[in-house]
């Protein structure tokens, strides 16, 4: 009987271990997830603003050319 304590104290004990480190692995994931997603967001920002200097640019060379034919 003694033994059977000692089995059952033993997977308590292990699954406690596994439940923790699943935890924190799973913690650890959803913080990966972030700042791969905010490097994703600051790329697309980036990409916003020289979608926004390129049309800025054609937007004054039409100007120019329509101040040029009169």
């Amino acid at each position: 009987m003694n033994n059977q304590w000692k089995i059952i104290l033993l997977s308590i004990f292990i699954m406690s271990l596994i439940a923790c480190s699943e935890q924190t692995s799973s913690e650890k994931t959803a913080a990966e997830k972030e700042h791969f997603l905010s490097e994703k967001l600051e790329t697309i920002k980036k990409a916003e603003a020289v979608e926004q200097m390129i049309q800025d640019a054609a937007t004054q060379q039409r100007r120019n050319i329509e101040d040029q034919d009169g």
